[in-house]
């Protein structure tokens, strides 16, 4: 390891959301870092932890500074669109690059979404395409980790689903979007902040599977294999999808970016490319055995 990379001191923005906790288990496996997590609210460190906890907004930017005091890389895994406001994703990481830039930050990892430079009509893709552009202005060292669709969530709808003999799937059963298990994201975003060269700086590394995208057929199939259990297929189609846009957009921001999003997936460019995954952290893995370690997370198989 580079000695330019080690005994450097790492914040996490974003350290208490479902991806972030697991960000933040994966960086305290690296002995040669300190790690800083900012919260909006105080946070007590667990015992034994190396975790230092700050409490900070990334609208309030007096706070943020205080944040970034002795700070050589940012790891930014913040968004605002799921608590109905994209605040976060603009004003605040804004706030985040502007004073990253005044404390001459080495390495600012942000958690983009995959083709999000083709999605203008979709507010939080098009939210973190502005803040790559803001980071590439900024002449901050970037790295841009694009994430695809969440195999799994927080609160997981298609284990429960599953459990239940169905997997719900919206548009069709045959277009084909990229996944990604969020496990193995915290680990890439964790090896995107403390690799050890500069050749992975300034690059966008797009996340994935070795064999692709899936449709919602195919991701049925393989988690009906895995789990040993007949699955319903329950789609909503296309057509109602974009009937219910605008209605929608009436009383719920977040409904309506997520019917958009949808949307997009339906023009076939939800789809990654793995190349530099591959290049910096090794062999993506298959959809197989990450639906089979998800499956085992879910209680689905012992």
């Amino acid at each position: 390891m580079s000695s330019e990379i080690i005994n450097k001191k790492i914040l996490v923005v974003g350290a208490t959301g479902y991806l972030g906790k697991k960000i933040l288990k994966n960086l305290e496996l690296e002995s040669s870092f300190s790690i800083r997590a900012m919260s909006r609210k105080q946070v007590l460190p667990l015992e034994n932890s190396k975790v230092e906890w700050v409490k900070a907004d990334l609208l309030d930017r007096d706070s943020l500074s205080i944040a970034l005091k002795d700070i050589d890389i940012v790891v930014s895994s913040a968004n605002g669109y799921m608590k109905e406001t994209l605040e976060a994703d603009l004003t605040g990481n804004k706030n985040l690059i502007e004073l990253s830039k005044e404390n001459n930050i080495k390495r600012f990892v942000l958690l983009s979404i995959v083709a999000c430079e083709h999605s203008l009509d979709v507010p939080h893709f098009h939210a973190k395409k502005l803040t790559e552009d803001l980071l590439v202005s900024s002449g901050i060292p970037y790295i841009s980790l694009r994430a695809p669709a969440f195999l799994d969530q927080e609160n997981d709808y298609i284990a429960d689903a599953v459990k239940k003999g169905n997997f719900y799937g919206v548009g069709d059963p045959s277009t084909k979007w990229s996944y990604v298990f969020t496990d193995d994201l915290a680990v890439y975003v964790a090896k995107a902040a403390t690799y050890p060269k500069d050749d992975i700086l300034n690059t966008i590394i797009d996340t994935g599977w070795k064999d692709g995208a899936k449709s919602q057929e195919e991701l049925k199939d393989i988690i009906s294999r895995i789990t040993n259990k007949k699955l319903s297929l329950k789609v909503i189609p296309w057509f109602l999808l974009s009937l219910l846009v605008y209605p929608v957009k009436l009383f719920s921001e977040l409904g309506y970016d997520l019917l958009k999003m949808f949307l997009f997936f339906r023009e076939g460019k939800f789809i990654s490319n793995i190349t530099n995954q591959e290049r910096f952290f090794g062999n993506a893995p298959l959809s197989e055995d990450v639906i089979k370690r998800w499956a085992k997370n879910a209680n689905l198989i012992s």
